[in-house]
């Protein structure tokens, strides 16, 4: 009798875990409002808040806590796909509301054909521009060069890619001007800075002081292009830490999780953002503090995962820009 009770309960719960594997993806949903808290916090600390602008809703997700997700027309809702990630990141309904789905390489080659990318900032961009070219290419001649240097990728359909290392704020004002004073100039440009100075400065009110210059170099930039071919400048919030993983007793001083509140907050009071600025939030502290400390083997860096939902919040915005754009020369006839 106990044997069939055994048999019986360890059938239901098989045929429970069998329906989990089965059900189709684009039904996992799991609103970023309903999310425990990290498990390094006692609680979410500073959050960018949301309008319902569909600018700010495709950076609205989450994470499935699913480690396959098939590559298929039917979970475009998931951001990520494929094998190789231990967790997947999924847009959430008004993200999907926007038009949030999944680019597909073809789709990010249509919409960067004849366009430069510029990726400027910290170690953090760097990884978002591999993140990049791994959706871009397969050609493994094509790598990422670690270190403090710039490099770049010349990819099919006239497609140019640009890393510059430039980890202060006032490195990134100083690239702005000097393509204000070119000819020559980017159509996309995607900035982090802030780590770097959280580490060596710690100082999230003089931080915010050189956001204030950031803003007036990209308006100055934005306002010398022409208003057909209006370049897209995005901002990246600045990463969660997970402290305890960290190899130095300095970045143990400095970059604790309350700075990193501080920095966000800075991001926040500085109107660079739109709509009191000129560049677009890419929010990677929601991204990586959804992920959690599993996500990061040194308490800073993240799965290629997150990196690679990044890239696709990122042509998300730009297939927005360039569908508004669009519809503005349209309506200039």
């Amino acid at each position: 009798m106990g044997g069939q009770v055994w048999l019986t309960a360890l059938g239901v719960s098989l045929l429970t875990l069998l329906g989990l594997l089965l059900r189709p993806w684009h039904s996992v949903t799991i609103p970023p409002s309903v999310q425990p808290a990290p498990l390094n916090r006692t609680g979410d600390g500073i959050r960018f808040k949301y309008d319902s602008s569909c600018d700010m809703q495709l950076n609205a997700g989450g994470w499935v806590g699913i480690s396959h997700v098939s590559c298929e027309p039917s979970t475009k809702g998931v951001a990520t796909c494929g094998p190789g990630h231990s967790d997947n990141w999924q847009w959430s309904a008004a993200a999907v509301k926007c038009g949030a789905q999944r680019t597909t390489r073809s789709q990010l080659q249509g919409a960067l054909r004849n366009r430069w990318v510029v990726v400027a900032g910290d170690s953090i961009t760097r990884f978002f521009y591999a993140a990049l070219l791994r959706a871009l290419t397969d050609d493994e001649s094509q790598q990422v060069v670690f270190g403090h240097q710039d490099f770049e990728h010349d990819l099919d359909d006239n497609v140019r890619l640009t890393f510059r290392w430039a980890p202060y704020a006032e490195n990134l004002t100083h690239i702005l001007q000097a393509w204000t004073a070119h000819s020559e100039a980017p159509t996309s440009v995607v900035m982090s800075a802030g780590l770097w100075h959280m580490l060596h400065i710690t100082d999230a009110l003089g931080y915010q002081q050189t956001l204030g210059n950031l803003k007036s170099a990209a308006s100055r930039f934005m306002s010398a292009q022409p208003s057909s071919r209006q370049p897209y400048l995005s901002l990246f919030s600045i990463s969660e830490v997970y402290p305890p993983k960290f190899k130095t007793e300095e970045k143990r001083a400095h970059m604790t999780l309350g700075e990193v509140d501080a920095y966000n907050r800075a991001i926040m009071n500085s109107s660079v953002l739109v709509p009191s600025g000129p560049l677009h939030l890419l929010d990677m502290h929601h991204l990586t503090q959804g992920c959690g400390p599993a996500c990061t083997h040194d308490g800073l860096h993240y799965s290629n995962a997150t990196y690679d939902a990044a890239m696709q919040i990122w042509a998300n915005h730009l297939l927005l820009s360039l569908s508004q754009e669009t519809s503005r020369k349209l309506m200039l006839g």
